[in-house]
């Protein structure tokens, strides 16, 4: 489905005004990301669709009530992790803050359908994808989010719960996790995962 508007916020805009087909679009465009992201908070797939569901049905209802944005994906995602904690029951009683590292977060990154020309690349990219699958939840979590889904440092704090400040902190330790378990510079650590995102 195109629209004849390319920006979020007119996007945005549209859907609160009550557009039937702005809202169908972002439903479209964003579903896909958000089951992918539901998919790795969750690991069951009827869970996932039910909070998908869920979450577009509250968003029509209360439409009116949003705040405009320019960022409808980091909007979604936000509002998508406390549909997903509030399914667990974990909104109130288990600050994210707190979350131990092991909980809550399964990323497995795979190369399928990568394609890179470079052999060293390939190599180092490989290598990139297993170290990934060595860090905690929380660091998978906030490199997903950094990296795959481009949110900043203040989306991310806010998706996730946390301060700023520990946001940058989280991102600085999975960062040099990776550095340390590939012994390859954060430079070269960086160009991989933005070649990676850029599949």
């Amino acid at each position: 489905m195109e629209l004849p508007y390319k920006e979020d916020s007119e996007t945005w805009q549209l859907f609160k005004d009550g557009d039937k087909q702005a809202f169908a679009f972002i439903y479209k465009k964003y579903s896909p990301t958000l089951y992918e992201y539901g998919m790795r908070m969750l690991q069951h797939e009827d869970s996932v669709k039910d909070a998908i569901h869920d979450l577009f049905v509250k968003l029509w209802q209360n439409r009116r009530s949003f705040s405009p944005t320019n960022n409808i994906k980091y909007y979604l995602i936000a509002a998508f992790r406390n549909t997903i904690f509030t399914l667990k029951g974990l909104e109130d009683r288990l600050p994210q803050v707190e979350l131990s590292e092991t909980d809550g977060f399964d990323l497995e990154f795979s190369l399928e359908a990568e394609y890179i020309r470079n052999e060293e690349l390939a190599h180092q990219s490989t290598q990139l994808l297993e170290a990934m699958n060595k860090l905690s939840a929380r660091q998978k979590e906030i490199i997903y989010l950094r990296f795959f889904e481009e949110l900043d440092y203040n989306q991310i704090a806010e998706a996730m719960n946390i301060s700023v400040k520990a946001t940058y902190k989280l991102s600085a330790r999975a960062l040099d996790a990776l550095r340390e378990i590939m012994n390859l510079p954060a430079s070269t650590i960086f160009f991989l995962l933005l070649l990676y995102r850029a599949r």
